[in-house]
Order: structure tokens, then C-alpha cells, then sequence
């Protein structure tokens, strides 16, 4: 049975818990003025140096950010007695994490806004010298009006600069940043193409069965080409993917100017195409071999009559 939430933290009162984290919970909560706001409190096993560093980070950064697409941090009480908090706007959505799998992934389009949104708030904080190290769909919401908002800049550091240890999601973090090197915008766009190919496919960039052998795969191995389960995706968006989840920095697209220009191409591709490329989502492999051949045969295929409740079991749904 989950913890009953507390009834108040410091003036606020807590409504519902939003999410729980390694070291924070997530509460939805109203002011004096009965306004909605979302408050992160960091658990009393999170109070190391290093949880109250990343604490300040998110502070600090809360000050400067103001960017549409950026959860904003509105104030801060790091004597509370029972556990430091942040004062965040309340994003009413969906965190991605809910759409991270093959079988409930979001509609191609939705996932194109998606990243042309993260990727404007991942240049202006670039813009501000700032990496966020910790790109993932936990990290974006989506809003019930379409926006993304990019939340949790708690490992956060300064362009050109190292962190106190490494930090970020193995699934989503670059070599360079495993490797605890000194990062710019380009590891924040490996990230983001992680998030992109774990949208569309449900699945990471590579296959692993030990955190070993993830992190030897993030160093050292080619990504899972994402045709493996996305076959209908255009080769302009594949182009993109494959450049900006390039192993060597240097390989990848050098600015978000520089990625979100091609993205933007390959988005017009998509919302240009009377295809439908959600056709294959949330089948399996066998399946998807299935409606290939159909499809390459009838391009006027449409998945609503071909549904998985009408695909024979051999079919592999």
C-alpha cells in the first residue's frame, strides 16, 4: 500500500501525490490563494552533499529559465523540517515515461511536436550556457493542450564544464557523459535522439541484458537501427536520429540550430505525407512483415480495418 502523503508541506496543502522518485515525491497542492502548484521533496534518504548540490542547481537554474516549453520553478524552503522542497508550476499532462513502450507508443505527429518543443528548450538553456544532462521521458510532460514541458534540472551543469560525479539515465546518456568528460549542447542532443528513437520504438538504442553491458553498448556498439521496429519511418527522420546518436561528438550535429533545422525538414515530410506512417505501431516484428507486403501492394491500406483484433494469431500481434 502506497505512503498516505502528507497534509501540508511548509504553507502548502497537499492534494494528491503526482510521482515518486529515487530521491524526491511529487506532490500536486494549492496555495493560500487556492492556485494549483506541484511540489518536489527530496526524501530523507536524499540529503547527501551531493542531493543538496543538485537541489541548489535546481534552484539557481529556476531563477534564470523562463522558456514556454520549461517547467518553472517559482520558490524554494530548504529548512523545511520535513524535507527540503521546491514550488513548481503546475504542468497539468502526462510524463512520457507513460509511452515509453512498444505497445502504447503516441502518434508519430505527436511525438514530432514533442521534440521540436524540448529541442527549442534544450537550445535556449544551451543558449544560456547550460547542459541538462538528464534527458529522458520521465523528465518531459505533455500537457492536455499539446505542449511538452521539459522538467528536473537538478544534474544540470555549466557548458565545458565537469560535474561533481556523473549523473543522468544510462539509456539516454552519451559516451562522453559515461565517461565523465566535460560536456556541451551535444550531449543534450544525443539525449533528446534517444528520446526520439525510445518514442517511436518503445525500445533503447541498444540491447542489453546488465548494466555492463549497457554501458559497454553505449561506448562501444552501433545503435539498433530504428527501421528494426519503425520500418515505415522516411529516411529524412532516420538521417536525423542516426547523426545525432552518433558515438564520437564530433560526428553529431555540432548545434540545435543545426538539429532542429533538419528535424524541421523531416517533420514537414511527415505532416506533408498522406501515408500513414502509425501503421505499424505497437505490432511486432512478424506482423509488421505482414503489413508491409500488404501495404506495398494497396497504398490505400487503412489501419482501422485492419486492426490487431481482426489479425489472425500466426500473424504474431
Amino acid at each position: 500500500m502506497p505512503p498516505i502523503p502528507p497534509l501540508r508541506i511548509g504553507k502548502y496543502s497537499v492534494i494528491r501525490q503526482l510521482g515518486a522518485g529515487a530521491t524526491s515525491d511529487v506532490y500536486l497542492a494549492q496555495d493560500d490563494s487556492f492556485s494549483m502548484i506541484a511540489i518536489k521533496q527530496f526524501t530523507k534518504d536524499a540529503q547527501s552533499e551531493w542531493h543538496k548540490k543538485m537541489f541548489l542547481t535546481e534552484v539557481e537554474l529556476g531563477k534564470k529559465l523562463h522558456h514556454k516549453n520549461i517547467v518553472r520553478v517559482l520558490s524554494a524552503d530548504l529548512k523545511e523540517k520535513s524535507g527540503a522542497y521546491l514550488v513548481m508550476e503546475y504542468a497539468r499532462g502526462v510524463s512520457l515515461d507513460h509511452y515509453e513502450y512498444a505497445d502504447n507508443l503516441l502518434p508519430i505527429k505527436t511525438v514530432v511536436s514533442i521534440i521540436e518543443q524540448v529541442g527549442s528548450a534544450l537550445n535556449y538553456a544551451a543558449g544560456l550556457g547550460i547542459v541538462h544532462r538528464d534527458v529522458k521521458p520521465a523528465n518531459i510532460i505533455l500537457m492536455t493542450n499539446g505542449t511538452a514541458k521539459l522538467a528536473d534540472f537538478g544534474c544540470a551543469v555549466p557548458s565545458q564544464e565537469l560535474g561533481s560525479m556523473v549523473a543522468g539515465s544510462l539509456a539516454y546518456m552519451s559516451p562522453e557523459q559515461l565517461n565523465g568528460e566535460p560536456l556541451d549542447q551535444r550531449a543534450d542532443i544525443y539525449s533528446l535522439g534517444a528520446v526520439l528513437y525510445r518514442l517511436l520504438s518503445g525500445k533503447n538504442t541498444f540491447e542489453a541484458e546488465s548494466s555492463a553491458a549497457a554501458r559497454s553498448a553505449v561506448l562501444n556498439d552501433p545503435i539498433t537501427p530504428i527501421e528494426k521496429y519503425r520500418k515505415e519511418l522516411p529516411q529524412e527522420l532516420v538521417a536525423v536520429i542516426n547523426r545525432a546518436l552518433q558515438k564520437n561528438a564530433t560526428d553529431r550535429y555540432a548545434t540545435w540550430d543545426e538539429f532542429l533545422k533538419d528535424f524541421g525538414n523531416a517533420a514537414h515530410v511527415i505532416r506533408m505525407s498522406e501515408y500513414d506512417m502509425d501503421s505499424y505501431r505497437g505490432f511486432s516484428m512478424a506482423t509488421q512483415a505482414v503489413l508491409s507486403n500488404y501495404m506495398s501492394a494497396d497504398r490505400e491500406f487503412s489501419r482501422s480495418g485492419f486492426s490487431r483484433s481482426a489479425m489472425p494469431e500466426s500473424f504474431g500481434g
